[in-house]
């Protein structure tokens, strides 16, 4: 055989064996997306196959929060913002003089404007660094609202309740300052996801006990409601540790975060035990089909419900905690919240 034909026979083995290869990996990994509770998104399901087989504990600090940062930076930065959307960095004080970042986000129109608080999540341990970033823009925009995001305190540097107190120095201090920024303390929401969330109902709860400022809506995204470990969720059951979010996971950060048990029965930090739900601003709940935290979200839902809370429950299929490989979901989530919100402070 010529030495040109020999080569091109080889080539030609050589790309059948590719293709054939990619057609395998590919159906393979197709198959993840078939699970004994339904269908996963493709991404998800990748997703969620890569951390189930890292068996290594979660690890807590600072230094694994900055490669968590580092790896999420070009994510961040290539989502494009809402160009009609202006937001400047700024710190205020908390009552120990030392200073709270914040970044405040402002639509176009004529205030003054409704304001909304939002609450990163991230375990109370990471999500520093405004990674909602682009999602705030859009949601300032669509809501029509002041967003101001807040750089709380976290684990493992400070513990409960350094993170809610944050929470609330943010919440009074635009309230205080609604005029010199354009906002209207009258019209006020809080939201977050997952331990945002928590935080986001924590403050709910603890404005309503204490006369703090009105909050006229919450909008609580995959949120975590029970840290008391005291209720066997379904949901816990069925995801262990084969979903993204991990059930041992979740266990390492409600030890970091509330380190002192008998805390972990309060109202503020697990919102579903509190006895009176009564008098909470109307809320939109968000789960995801394949989380953990979904039972204990749905559970707080029909609680509000019952306690005479308008409230909107949202099950999201197909997608895992916080629709982490589900971007086009995502965006859905957060335009239906930036809508409700906007329907809301704008009655």
């Amino acid at each position: 055989m010529a030495k040109g034909g020999w080569v091109r026979k080889t080539l030609k083995i050589a790309v059948g064996t590719v293709l054939l290869l990619v057609v395998i990996v590919g159906g393979v990994t197709y198959s993840w997306t078939f699970t004994p509770l339904g269908r996963l998104d493709y991404n998800a399901a990748l997703m969620s196959k890569l951390s189930s087989w890292n068996t290594e504990p979660l690890v807590i600090s600072a230094q694994a929060r900055e490669q968590t940062r580092e790896m999420m930076a070009s994510f961040v930065t290539s989502e494009p913002v809402a160009e009609d959307v202006r937001f400047e960095d700024r710190e205020i004080p908390r009552a120990d003089g030392t200073m709270l970042p914040i970044r405040i986000y402002w639509p176009e129109g004529d205030g003054p404007l409704p304001m909304y608080l939002d609450i990163h999540g991230g375990g109370w341990w990471m999500g520093d660094g405004y990674p909602l970033h682009a999602k705030n823009t859009h949601f300032s925009a669509r809501a029509g609202a002041i967003v101001i995001s807040v750089e709380y305190r976290l684990v493992p540097e400070y513990v409960y309740p350094a993170q809610l107190d944050d929470c609330e120095t943010a919440l009074r201090w635009f309230v205080d300052n609604a005029a010199s920024i354009g906002g209207d303390p009258t019209r006020i929401a809080v939201g977050g996801g997952s331990a945002g969330a928590n935080l986001a109902a924590g403050l709910a709860i603890k404005m309503r006990d204490e006369g703090g400022p009105d909050i006229a809506f919450q909008f609580l995204n995959v949120p975590v409601t029970d840290l008391s470990n005291q209720t066997k969720w379904q949901s816990f059951e069925e995801m262990g540790d084969d979903y993204a979010l991990k059930v041992s996971g979740i266990d390492v950060m409600i030890d970091a975060y509330v380190p002192i048990k008998e805390d972990r029965l309060l109202p503020t930090v697990s919102p579903l035990l509190d006895d009176d739900l009564s008098g909470l601003p109307p809320a939109l709940i968000v789960t995801a089909q394949f989380d953990p935290l979904r039972d204990q979200g749905e559970a707080f839902a029909h609680a509000l419900i019952a306690a005479g809370v308008p409230t909107t429950l949202h099950r999201e299929p197909g997608s895992v905690h916080g629709f982490m490989g589900s971007p086009d979901r995502m965006d859905r989530i957060y335009t239906m919240a930036a809508d409700a919100v906007r329907a809301a402070l704008y009655p």
